[in-house]
């Protein structure tokens, strides 16, 4: 079992991380230099500082990774992937995953473990991290982690706890969709997924482009509030900011799920008769806009724009429904897990430290280019 060196408390290595979270908007093999920090994630820091002592973390001072390339070559590997709820979206990571697993030669066997609850907090998170670690698990797969105050609120210090626990046992830990964990970070291999406020730029710059010509009032479902919901608002808001005839009449949230979204839709058309375009950052809060659009019969005055490019999400295009997602890659990351896994464990190779796929918008006009493999 390997150890790291040196000693630091949790909230020294949570704000070196936060100073220097990083996001990519590039191909794959690409990784860029990192923005500021969020509001959100120094808020979930400072909680957690006043809620509980500071605990000490193992971790080099150098920022070295502890946990080496190695070639497992007498088992099939155990990866151990924990999402944060069994949605679509990490279902679409999970086949991508099982696909490429597949086709690699069925070298890794694939043990997928979710939270209870759509809400899931890092504690059980954790407490499933911590079990496939007994287990002997040969490497982790594990999505961003929130805190147990407000789902959307990554929980830096706690995710440093049960990181560190891995490195401890000598386990590798693959981040996914947790974009704001930084390229110095000591605790994990490599950051897979794709830049969220990217993608929330390139649907606001659909809208931009293809409804911008005249004037139009917005109305937003959001996500919860925390670093996802932010990423992806700050882009969508800073592609239509330029463009007078874009409106933002109403923003509220609808926590990231279908029936909220259909109820707060209900309240936001009550309020606002007159709006033309309903946009929500995730294709299950606008479907559930949707069916309030049909039901008072709007699909002629507000265009529906979603977020994921779910199966639900294209058949709404394909039906003249809705008129635009984003494909973020979601499917693609489960490959690109895979295939990090299969390099640091299998075949002894370093890997990127962060891996990002790149966005591409959807409408009536390309959906003959989308690969429905993704559905499967």
């Amino acid at each position: 079992m390997k150890r790291i060196g040196y000693f630091l408390t949790v909230g020294a290595l949570a704000a070196a991380m936060l100073a220097g979270c990083s996001t990519s908007n590039q191909k794959a093999e690409e990784t860029t230099a990192a923005p500021t920090q969020t509001e959100s994630a120094a808020s979930a820091e400072s909680k957690e500082e006043a809620e509980s002592p500071a605990e000490e973390a193992k971790g080099d001072v150098s920022g070295e990774y502890s946990v080496k390339p190695r070639q497992i070559t007498d088992h099939k590997v155990k990866l151990g992937l924990i999402p944060v709820a069994m949605n679509t979206s990490y279902t679409m990571t999970i086949n991508g995953a099982k696909k490429q697993i597949a086709e690699n030669g069925d070298q890794i066997e694939l043990i997928v473990q979710a939270p209870s609850s759509n809400a899931s907090t890092i504690t059980e998170q954790g407490n499933i991290m911590e079990t496939m670690i007994q287990q002997g698990v040969d490497a982790i797969a594990l999505a961003k982690i929130y805190s147990t105050a407000e789902y959307g609120v990554y929980d830096i210090p706690k995710a440093l706890q049960y990181m560190g626990e891995a490195a401890e046992a000598d386990i590798p830990v693959f981040l996914f969709n947790m974009t704001e964990i930084n390229d110095q970070n000591i605790y994990y291999v490599s950051s897979i997924g794709y830049d969220q406020e990217k993608a929330g730029y390139d649907i606001g710059k659909w809208i931009n482009d293809n409804l911008g010509d005249k004037p139009q009032k917005i109305a937003v479902l959001e996500g919860y509030a925390g670093i996802v919901n932010t990423k992806r608002m700050d882009g969508f808001k800073s592609a239509i900011a330029d463009n007078s005839n874009l409106e933002i009449v109403a923003s509220q949230t609808a926590d990231w799920t279908r029936e909220k979204g259909q109820s707060v839709t209900e309240s936001i058309l009550t309020a606002n008769p007159d709006v033309t375009i309903l946009y929500a950052p995730y294709d299950e809060m606008a479907l559930g806009g949707l069916t309030v659009v049909k039901e008072r019969n709007l699909l002629d005055q507000i265009s529906v724009i979603g977020y994921g490019c779910t199966k639900d999400g294209v058949a709404a295009i394909e039906a003249d429904e809705m008129a635009a997602t984003i494909d973020v890659g979601e499917y693609g990351t489960g490959f690109d897990i895979v295939n990090a896994v299969t390099d640091f464990c299998i075949n002894g190779k370093d890997v990127e430290k962060v891996i990002n796929r790149p966005s591409k918008v959807y409408d009536k006009t390309n959906l003959d280019e989308l690969d429905r493999v993704i559905f499967e």
